[in-house]
């Protein structure tokens, strides 16, 4: 709820700067008929959730301790325009942490990755402002790593393992990996920080708010094998990013 609230208020604002005009020349204007939005490379953190439960269950079948719903993600990216339209690419690392039983030896970690290529527009675009809707279109890969201290014995070779295989005989570290496809709208707003009137160039501050969506079930390996009846995991729910870095015009 605190996210879909942030969302509409954020929307909100930016909708309201919107019908502001253009004022002075290309490059110190504001609003629609201002200036074009400016690229950017930047850096970014923030947080996301994903549907862990069925992974929980499972985990909790083979006295494996569950792992959190969210995480803190890292990653960077860049963005260029061609009129208002913004085109760009982005990567980002996504830590759910790790759990462990001291006692029974035994731990699990889940993290993911994605790629994204992004479109949007700039509704608003005046000479430090850029608030723009986005969407973003790739890939993700969910990694949950199961280890056992006391070796706990490896899948059986020769044929595609299940899940449970791999839970209950996880040898020292097995790796599972799943990959799913991703779409991400999202709201943004950049801001410009230049030392003087005339400069073009200087950085960037900036936030996106947005939901993650997986149309797709995920397809679960073990070094190359298919691994047969996989838990449903995969993200769920809204993000939040903060960005830095540095933009031009």
């Amino acid at each position: 709820m605190a996210f879909t609230r942030a969302a509409t208020l954020a929307l909100a604002a930016a909708l309201s700067i919107a019908p502001l005009h253009a004022q002075g020349a290309r490059g110190e204007g504001v609003g629609l008929g201002g200036t074009f939005p400016y690229g950017s490379f930047f850096v970014g953190t923030g947080g996301s959730v994903a549907n862990t439960r069925d992974l929980n269950t499972r985990l909790d079948t083979a006295n494996y301790f569950a792992v959190s719903n969210d995480a803190i993600s890292y990653g960077g990216g860049a963005r260029l325009n061609y009129g208002r339209m913004i085109f760009g690419g982005e990567f980002a690392v996504t830590d759910f942490g790790e759990e462990g039983d001291a006692k029974g030896g035994r731990t699990s970690a889940l993290r993911s990755r994605f790629y994204l290529g992004q479109v949007g527009y700039a509704f608003y675009a005046g000479r430090h402002l850029n608030l723009y809707p986005m969407l973003g279109v790739g890939a993700g890969t969910m990694v949950v790593t199961l280890s056992d201290r006391n070796g706990g014995g490896a899948p059986p070779t020769g044929v595609d393992p299940s899940f449970t295989d791999i839970l209950l005989h996880p040898n020292y570290s097995s790796k599972v990996e799943a990959t799913y496809l991703l779409f991400e709208p999202a709201v943004g707003g950049d801001w410009l920080v230049l030392r003087s009137v005339g400069d073009r160039f200087g950085l960037t501050l900036g936030a996106r708010l947005g939901v993650k969506i997986a149309p797709n079930r995920a397809a679960w390996k073990l070094d190359g094998r298919k691994v047969i009846g996989g838990p449903d995991l995969g993200p769920d729910g809204m993000w939040f990013r903060l960005t830095a870095g540095i933009g031009w015009r």
